[in-house]
């Protein structure tokens, strides 16, 4: 079984190009109504502040209905899970942005509050997200063709798992620029235009 997902999944990613960025494109990326995703991409992610924003690059509205967010975590069944997925009708204009606020907000076990307001059910995603952490995160589209992935650190004893990196809770882990860019840190700037680069990002257990 091992060896036929690796077969297939090397068959998957062979089908895929890459472009000057590094991000994966591929024309058959496809929503839950089977039309053509492109364009859109991780922007930025807030441990301390618990939300993921996306971003999309191109000049059209583009539908998020089935895109998803997987997050690996050596602990889940398969090693990874599925913490969001766009819900019907649900779009994205062009050059703009959305934020997905994480469920620990409201989980009192992870010092939320359980009254927290979100900005709609349809922008939440299960679970948190660690600034201290090894951590993989991929968009994906309805089909589970990765559109574009955040990676801090080496899987290592697995994703999720070795804590020791520099938390750096005044900053974000943002492209910058917005869309295109390299991880950086750079302030907060939930649902709106990235900032400047204020640091590296460590990729080093501490």
């Amino acid at each position: 079984m091992k060896k036929y997902f690796a077969i297939t999944a090397m068959a998957a990613l062979a089908l895929v190009s890459c472009n000057k960025n590094g991000f994966q494109t591929d024309d058959k990326n496809q929503d839950g109504n089977g039309n053509t995703v492109t364009g859109i991409v991780l922007n930025e992610l807030d441990a301390t502040n618990k939300f993921i924003e996306i971003y999309n690059t191109t000049d059209k509205e583009v539908s998020l209905e089935g895109v998803c967010l997987v997050k690996y975590d050596s602990t889940k069944e398969g090693g990874k899970s599925t913490t969001w997925t766009g819900a019907a009708g649900m779009k994205l204009a062009a050059k703009a942005w959305i934020y997905l606020e994480s469920s620990d907000l409201a989980d009192e076990a992870e010092g939320g509050d359980p009254a927290y307001a979100y900005q709609s059910e349809n922008h939440v995603f299960k679970g948190g997200l660690s600034g201290k952490k090894n951590v993989k995160i991929e968009l994906c589209d309805a089909s589970g063709k990765v559109l574009d992935s955040f990676v801090r650190g080496e899987e290592g004893s697995g994703w999720n798992q070795v804590s020791g990196y520099e938390n750096d809770k005044k900053h974000s882990f943002s492209r910058c620029p917005d869309g295109t860019g390299e991880w950086a840190y750079a302030d907060p700037t939930r649902g709106a235009a990235n900032g400047e680069k204020a640091a590296e990002i460590s990729h080093e257990n501490i």
